[in-house]
């Protein structure tokens, strides 16, 4: 009787263990797919007025640089930042529009800086240019 008990007790705990060990997965791979997108929806009146849309996937970044979790969070959240920057350049002057991509993007490459380590860093670089150029932007 007590094998019995035990061998019931010792199933419902791998039991247990597999299942957050699962839900942590599931979480991990949702926050791997989520992608930081922002889109500014104007419609186009003039030549000067153009929307930006940048798309950092984070799944893409995560397979590229190997981040942990903390660094998943920390990079969606710049990630986010920089493209709800990108996306209200159109509302300057077309003059001023490059020199605040520049801008942007230094503020954002500093901040990134701190969060991974250098290779990593070098992984992010060719990234975010092969975005950035996807979205027709050009930074010096």
């Amino acid at each position: 009787m007590n094998k019995v008990v035990l061998v019931f007790v010792l199933s419902a705990i791998i039991l247990a263990v597999a299942t957050v060990k699962a839900e942590g997965a599931v979480e991990a791979r949702n926050a791997q797919e989520t992608e930081c997108v922002s889109v500014a929806k104007e419609e186009i009146a003039t030549t000067d007025s153009v929307t930006y849309q940048i798309r950092f996937r984070m799944r893409d970044m995560n397979i590229r640089m190997h981040l942990g979790a903390e660094q998943i969070q920390n990079l969606q959240y710049t990630c986010n930042d920089l493209s709800r920057r990108v996306a209200q350049l159109e509302k300057y002057p077309v003059e001023q529009r490059q020199a605040r991509l520049s801008a942007i993007v230094a503020e954002n490459l500093a901040a990134v800086h701190e969060l991974v380590n250098a290779e990593q860093y070098e992984t992010y670089l060719a990234y975010m240019n092969e975005e950035l150029g996807k979205a027709g932007l050009n930074v010096q």
